[in-house]
């Protein structure tokens, strides 16, 4: 009995050196997961595409450098994405990427009445959630696990467009917006009309997919506008603007577009309707005439690995997300702790993050609501480029 006895306990203890090294072999392959509600077909695709490969551009470049340190173990990034495709389907995609991928950290570049839709969602979660796109800054209020990263749509914003109205001397504004953006509606009728040397001699509606503008943009040029503010997405708004200049309201007043459009994200027969309009919906300077030296870096890689086609000025807010995420849970020390993340995202700095390429404000990156105010830049588009107007903070 005693000569069978060793060899059993030596399998054993084998068996026991086995099982203990699994799962640390498991933890060294370990990853640090990040969603993303992705928007890749649909209306949403022009900002959603552009956004989404900047940040694979950031995933590799931080897996080249040895990953995200998370207590002294370097752990590759991974960009877990399900495209959303039609904004109606947000809320489901949402929950598959909690329940299904079982992500803990979701980034997205979705516009504000989606994320207005997810809020109610997200308090009673176990995820922090960063918001690239939209600029409404109501979406992040009240709700302590969601941030935003572009710039704040509010007064910040209102600021810098009153900034560039006065400076190109307008006084009589017409606005026509998209039905279901509270940041435009409060703009336009609430901070406008009591900005002294301004009056708003019209205010009207479209609904999203709006193909015959004729019967508004008549009644606008009837009222002789100084200045055209309009808040829409592109495809919408090449449309619009073509309609103005069929009955011959455009050019002549001053045409300020909030789209977040870039040149190369349309093709050359609408850049010539574009031209000489102005757009005010953007904190990137690289999608335009004047961008940073890692700016032109960055557009240069995005180049070569995509193509120019589809660059615009949501690409960096994109960029900057997955460093920020990638940085708070440095900080945090972990992948699992959705707290001490979140708590890591309210003490994230600037200085923390070289590789930012957005102008955020120094100091702690978000606000106690979640908000960073990256510079808000004015451009124009001429001979098929975004020429830099104006950037400023608006605070």
């Amino acid at each position: 009995m005693r000569t069978h006895r060793r060899p059993a306990i030596a399998i054993i203890g084998i068996l026991a050196a086995i099982v203990w090294l699994v799962p640390a072999f498991a933890s060294a392959q370990q990853t640090v997961r990040i969603g993303e509600l992705a928007a890749l077909t649909g209306p949403l695709a022009p900002y959603g595409t552009q956004i989404h490969n900047a940040r694979l551009i950031a995933i590799d470049e931080i897996n080249a450098k040895g990953g995200i340190n998370v207590g002294g173990r370097r752990l590759k990034a991974e960009l877990v994405h399900l495209d959303v495709g039609p904004p109606g389907q947000a809320l489901t995609v949402f929950e598959r990427l909690l329940t299904v991928e079982k992500v803990g950290i979701v980034l997205d570049g979705l516009f504000s009445s989606i994320q207005y839709a997810l809020g109610p969602v997200l308090k009673g979660k176990k995820v922090v959630i960063l918001w690239s796109g939209g600029n409404d800054p109501g979406t992040t209020v009240g709700i302590p696990n969601a941030f935003r990263n572009h710039f704040d749509g509010g007064k910040p914003f209102m600021k810098v467009s009153e900034t560039f109205l006065k400076k190109v001397g307008v006084k009589r504004i017409a606005t026509y917006g998209m039905t279901g953006h509270s940041e435009f509606k409060a703009f336009v009728e609430e901070y406008l009309p009591k900005v002294p040397g301004l009056e708003v001699v019209a205010t009207e509606w479209h609904r999203f997919g709006e193909q015959d503008y004729f019967p508004i943009l008549t009644k606008l040029k009837g009222v002789k506008p100084d200045a055209v503010i309009t808040h829409t997405i592109s495809t919408d708004l090449v449309t619009m603007i073509k309609q103005g200049r069929e009955i011959g309201l455009y050019p002549g007043p001053v045409w300020l577009n909030q789209a977040a459009m870039g040149p190369l994200m349309l093709d050359e027969a609408s850049w010539k309707i574009m031209e000489g309009t102005y757009e005010s919906l953007q904190a990137s300077v690289g999608a335009t005439t004047e961008p940073t030296p890692k700016g032109r870096a960055f557009f240069q890689a995005y180049a070569k690995r995509f193509g120019e086609r589809g660059f615009g000025p949501w690409a960096e807010s994109g960029y900057d997300s997955v460093y920020i995420v990638a940085k708070a849970v440095e900080k945090a020390g972990t992948v699992d702790d959705i707290q001490k993340i979140i708590d890591a995202m309210r003490q994230v700095t600037t200085s923390d993050i070289p590789e930012l390429l957005l102008a955020y404000k120094p100091g702690n990156l978000f606000d106690k609501d979640g908000q960073a105010y990256p510079k808000i830049v004015i451009s124009q588009w001429k001979d098929g480029k975004a020429v830099h107007i104006l950037s400023d903070h608006g605070l």
